[in-house]
């Protein structure tokens, strides 16, 4: 582990934190401790395992941009600067997740995503994980 002395932290200056984040568990104060510092915010599990995925404001953004609910979520990833690398080992579901800069949500369809925050974690919580 690295020493927490200030020599130690200018030599090895954490770049990217990767964290589970996904719109039902945004981990705000970790992103902005984050961006605070200058640290690099990668969504882990970005599309919460298909949890997020069937919500009614996601379909409906999906469908009025004529993507998959899944792209939707991986572009409000990318629009609050974030890193994703989604799972995927069928192709096309691959392609899909990579067909995302050709559209922008709105203010507005950012705002209905951000509204699906209910601490849903869907990986052990790090405070907690001993394996």
């Amino acid at each position: 582990t690295l020493s927490s002395s200030s020599a130690a932290s200018d030599v090895y200056k954490r770049q990217v934190n990767q964290v589970e984040l996904h719109p039902a568990l945004q981990n705000r104060a970790v992103a902005a401790a984050n961006a605070q510092r200058g640290i690099i915010t990668e969504a882990w599990s970005p599309l919460a395992q298909g949890a997020v995925l069937g919500d009614g404001s996601v379909i409906e953004i999906a469908d009025r941009h004529g993507k998959t609910p899944a792209q939707i979520v991986l572009r409000w990833h990318l629009q609050q600067g974030r890193v994703v690398i989604p799972k995927s080992v069928t192709p096309a579901r691959i392609a899909e997740n990579l067909d995302v800069f050709g559209f922008e949500l709105s203010a507005d369809e950012l705002a209905a995503v951000d509204l699906l925050e209910r601490d849903g974690r869907t990986g052990p919580h790090p405070a907690e994980f001993n394996g």
